[in-house]
C-alpha cells in the first residue's frame, strides 16, 4: 500500500474542514428547542466535552459544555429534556 502526497493532503484537508464545520456556533445553537431529547441535540451538535449532571428527589439535570473558539455553548437539560440553549461568546457571561 503506498500513499502519494495528493492522496494524503486531500484526506487532511477534508478533516480540516470538517472540524471547522462541527465547530459550535450561535446559529447551531439557535437550531436547539425546548423539549428536545439529548440524542436531538448530539445530532446537531455532536457530543459535549463534559456534562455536567445533578440530581434531587423527582428530578435530573445536566449541563452539556460545547467548547468552540469565539466562546462556548452550552444547554441545560431537566429530566433529559432541553429546558435552555445558549452561546456564551469568549469572555462573555450567560
Amino acid at each position: 500500500m503506498s500513499f502519494s502526497f495528493p492522496n494524503v493532503a486531500f484526506g487532511i484537508a477534508a478533516l480540516a474542514l470538517t472540524a471547522c464545520s462541527s465547530a459550535v456556533t450561535p446559529e447551531k445553537i439557535s437550531q436547539i428547542k425546548p423539549a428536545m431529547k439529548p440524542a436531538e441535540v448530539e445530532a446537531i451538535l455532536g457530543p459535549p466535552a463534559s456534562i455536567e449532571h445533578a440530581e434531587t428527589t423527582g428530578l435530573t439535570g445536566d449541563l452539556y459544555h460545547y467548547p468552540a473558539p469565539k466562546g462556548e455553548g452550552r444547554v441545560v437539560f431537566l429530566n433529559d429534556a432541553v429546558f435552555k440553549a445558549e452561546f456564551v461568546p469568549a469572555g462573555g457571561k450567560s
